[in-house]
């Protein structure tokens, strides 16, 4: 164990003299790795905003049931929302008055709307708010609820709303796929530069390979600089993540445009994001040096 230990510390400082050694390389991969990490966090962030604007739009979802006044009795108002409870998918319905409607209308919109109360002045119909378990049934419970008797019109927002959550449905996966795609970019990056540095030390390899050591004595150095080599890009991009979502943060008070879009909290969110980034830009580094000594190793057999 304390053998491990010493070669670790030992494989440890060699990897970083190697790096000062090749200072114009590591910082060719430095850099490489650091615009990777930027643009991923940026995406990261974004994706991850983009699922709460999602969900908060999802958990919106209302249907809107017109109620016929010829329904005006308490009894025909219960048959009629125990079928609605009937339907597939329907999570509740709850019952609103045209009063209460009406209430609601001055509330959002102003006193001027006060002239409407009183019985014979409301235009308002009474309604069924219905919510779902799963919204990707609203049109099918829209539909459904429009062939009912008693249901004037069953309305959810239209399909602004349901085209709004594919969009980001949309943006959500395909930022998906290109952090994927850049993080094989920088492992390419990485994986060419290793590859250079083992190039520029072909007898130092030799010279340990005739002396008997094994792969991985050879490989640990060059893993160990991809490690260090990734923890290097991370830095500026963890910083300017934080600060920037900081800054935006702060500057909206955590809401863009209305209260669909509100911002993800600093914490811990933001800590995730800089620990994606810290671990991703280890594994990319390390898998990349992992690769190119790899296969020279093979070569050299």
């Amino acid at each position: 164990m304390k053998k491990r230990m010493q070669n670790l510390l030992a494989h440890l400082a060699d990897a970083w003299r190697n790096l000062i050694r090749h200072i114009s390389l590591t910082v060719s991969s430095v850099i490489a790795v650091t615009v990777t990490l930027l643009i991923v966090g940026v995406l990261v962030v974004i994706a991850g905003n983009i699922s709460d604007f999602t969900d908060n739009i999802e958990s919106d979802f209302q249907i809107q049931a017109t109620i016929s006044p010829g329904f005006s009795e308490d009894k025909e108002i219960a048959e009629l929302q125990a079928q609605i409870e009937q339907l597939d998918h329907v999570e509740s319905c709850t019952f609103s008055s045209k009063e209460d409607e009406l209430q609601e209308l001055i509330a959002e919109n102003g006193e001027m709307f006060r002239y409407y109360e009183g019985e014979d002045r409301n235009p308002l119909y009474d309604v069924f708010r219905i919510e779902l378990d799963d919204n990707r049934q609203i049109d099918a419970v829209s539909e459904a609820l429009n062939q009912m008797d008693g249901i004037v019109e069953a309305t959810y927002g239209g399909d602004e709303i349901t085209v709004m959550v594919s969009v980001f449905e949309a943006l959500r996966s395909g930022g998906a796929v290109f952090v994927v795609f850049l993080a094989i970019l920088a492992l390419l990056f990485i994986q060419n530069t290793i590859r250079m540095t083992i190039q520029a030390r072909n007898t130092e390899i030799a010279i340990m390979r005739s002396v008997g050591a094994s792969n991985w004595y050879i490989r640990g150095p060059f893993i160990l600089e991809g490690m260090y080599i990734g923890v290097l890009g991370s830095i500026i991009p963890i910083v300017l993540i934080s600060c920037g979502y900081y800054a935006l943060y702060q500057a909206f008070d955590g809401v863009l445009l209305s209260s669909m879009f509100v911002m993800k909290p600093m914490w811990p969110f933001i800590f995730g994001v800089c620990l994606i980034l810290l671990l991703g830009g280890i594994l990319v580094g390390m898998a990349g040096s992992f690769l190119a000594v790899g296969k020279y190793l093979r070569w050299k057999r």
